[in-house]
């Protein structure tokens, strides 16, 4: 058995619910960090979840999404000792390995490298839009210099052009309503501080905690509904 199907097949017994591998080398070695190749690890949300999320009610995503964050950076840190002790460098992109500034930027995002494996493709919001999920998934990158089986990069988006839901109901009105493609930069999709001004305001008024949560661009996306099969 390959270290491809190893590092998968280890991880879906471990509870992920996807997993792709990006050739990097199209970036710049100090956006890889001298990493060849990218592991992306998606954690999905319920059914439920997203079905009381768009139905106004984001308790059951509040609970999962606490828990999706415990669990990734376990994951993460599980293949990247996988592939150290298999004689690999390798790095989890854990929070504390992940520097963000005050834009809420991140030099290389977790959705990049999953678009690059082929996992999905960015949303009218600048969520990782997935085929078997929609955009009710979470993703974690390990990064390392193991010759993986690279995935076939996305380089466009699937949303429909006339398809403006997620900006409709967007709290903040943060939305732009373009339609994406790979090398786009993320603020001509969304206006990232009237995104988080809305979600925290949103979960201080629905949850009564002082987070920045909201999931209504991904609980009403219509490739979340019908990954998910809810109306």
């Amino acid at each position: 058995m390959g270290i491809s199907d190893k590092i998968r097949n280890e991880l879906y017994l471990m509870g992920a619910s996807l997993v792709g591998f990006a050739d990097l080398t199209v970036l710049p070695k100090e956006v890889r960090e001298n990493f060849d190749y990218g592991i992306a690890i998606g954690l999905a949300y319920s059914k439920k979840a997203m079905q009381d999320s768009m139905n106004g009610d984001a308790r059951q995503y509040w609970s999962e999404f606490t828990t999706i964050n415990k669990k990734l950076p376990e994951l993460a840190v599980h293949t990247a000792n996988l592939l150290i002790e298999k004689g690999y460098k390798a790095l989890a992109k854990v929070s504390t390995m992940v520097v963000q500034n005050s834009d809420y930027r991140t030099v290389l995002p977790h959705k990049t490298v999953a678009t690059l494996a082929g996992l999905g493709f960015i949303g009218k919001c600048a969520a990782l839009v997935t085929k078997e999920f929609g955009s009710a998934v979470r993703v974690i990158v390990v990064l390392t210099n193991a010759p993986v089986e690279c995935g076939v990069p996305v380089t466009k988006s699937l949303c429909e052009w006339e398809c403006d839901i997620c900006a409709k109901v967007c709290p903040g009105n943060a939305v732009k309503g373009r339609i994406w493609e790979a090398g786009m930069d993320r603020d001509v999709l969304l206006d990232p501080h009237a995104c988080r001004r809305a979600a925290r305001q949103y979960a201080k008024e629905q949850l009564g905690i002082e987070e920045t949560l909201c999931g209504l661009c991904i609980s009403n996306c219509p490739w979340t509904k019908k990954a998910l099969k809810y109306i």
